[in-house]
């Protein structure tokens, strides 16, 4: 099992948040950090080999990780499972001692490390080529705790026949406030698509998100041992229909406005348009499917609040009738000036059904 990282270095409970029930409770343990993706093969090379002393018993129960494309480098999450605490600490070498290098410290940058409590038990987490790991975290409202952790066992059925292969769902408590982490193993990024498309509610209920102050949502790519270049995510294309109704988003989307793609479908212009804009979105898409193309640059809100810039071709009736495409890069990112758009639209999208399809049926969770 390729654990070495999580042998080489280990926090106590008071660095990084209280763990109920810690030497009882199943632990999960987040590694993140970012990278040059010139650096991802030798980053891969270091997690498929691990040293003699680390591969024997009383590793973790489980253990993958996956990379996230980001505008000029990659994000890199490991997620491992733990049956106590003190269980690292022996792996590493103790859980008060500090080391002075985190682990891969010298190929990942910022490293940081989080523990939580499985709060349910759940399979293992494989290391698979074409996974997605779904990683969704949030601080929750006050007296929000149990609806939150309700809302998803309610999901639990629904997700794993959409292809869901596993899913671990943690919490921990920091400065008296409940935090939750749920990573979701994905058996492909298609199936995880069709799953966004195919929900009303969307990939996450915006019911859930209302039970949090602060939330994030990530989406990581899992390679196979056999692979050792991370793909790109490819350009960032949205499709909306008619009435300004996002239908459909490339890979690409996540990386420039730092959500996945299928969290904005089902949404509409407004959802990432700055509130002082709003009124004049709508005039100018009216103007756009008159005209039948635009492009320029405009200013974007990410869900976290933050405004980003962003140049843009667009072109109504495109790749069919009814939907209309548009192609966002940022300022200076001259790739893919010289390609038509058409072309462009349909490598982002190849293989995947374009055709707008029935309304989805609400979801109850």
């Amino acid at each position: 099992m390729d654990t070495w990282a999580f042998h080489q270095y280990a926090r106590s409970p008071s660095i990084d948040g209280r763990l109920v029930g810690e030497t009882t409770r199943v632990i999960i343990r987040l590694l993140r950090g970012g990278l040059p993706s010139e650096r991802s093969r030798l980053l891969l090379e270091r997690l498929r080999t691990p040293p003699a002393e680390v591969t024997s018993s009383g590793g973790p129960l489980s253990f993958t990780y996956g990379f996230r494309n980001e505008p000029d480098h990659l994000s890199f999450l490991a997620i491992s499972s733990w049956r106590e605490f003190s269980d690292i600490g022996d792996a590493g070498g103790g859980t008060s001692v500090r080391r002075p290098q985190a682990p891969l410290g010298d190929l990942v940058d910022g490293v940081q490390i989080e523990h939580y409590e499985l709060v349910e038990d759940s399979p293992g987490l494989p290391i698979l080529d074409g996974a997605v790991l779904g990683l969704v975290w949030g601080r929750i409202a006050p007296n929000a705790e149990g609806a939150a952790h309700d809302m998803v066992r309610q999901v639990r059925d629904e997700i794993a026949r959409a292809g869901v292969l596993a899913l671990h769902v943690g919490r921990r408590v920091v400065d008296n406030r409940s935090e939750i982490v749920v990573v979701a193993l994905w058996s492909s990024r298609i199936a995880l698509h069709a799953f966004a498309k195919g929900r009303a509610s969307g990939t996450i209920n915006p019911e859930f998100l209302k039970l949090m102050t602060e939330w994030r949502f990530e989406t990581y790519d899992c390679l196979g041992p056999d692979r050792f270049l991370v793909p790109g995510s490819g350009p960032a294309v949205l499709l909306a229909d008619d009435g300004g109704r996002y239908v459909d988003a490339s890979p690409g989307v996540e990386a420039l406005l730092g959500v996945p793609g299928e969290f904005i479908l089902h949404g509409q212009l407004e959802d990432i348009t700055p509130e002082e804009s709003r009124a004049e979105i709508r005039v100018a898409w009216r103007s756009f499917l008159e005209a039948g193309h635009q492009e320029g640059t405009v200013v974007l809100r990410r869900h976290d609040g933050t405004r980003l810039t962003v140049k843009f071709r667009a072109r109504a009736n495109c790749p069919h009738p009814g939907l209309h495409a548009s192609l966002l890069s940022l300022p200076g990112d001259d790739s893919l000036d010289g390609q038509r758009l058409e072309q462009v639209v349909a490598e982002a999208f190849e293989g995947a059904e374009l055709a707008p399809g029935p309304t989805p049926v609400p979801a109850t969770a």
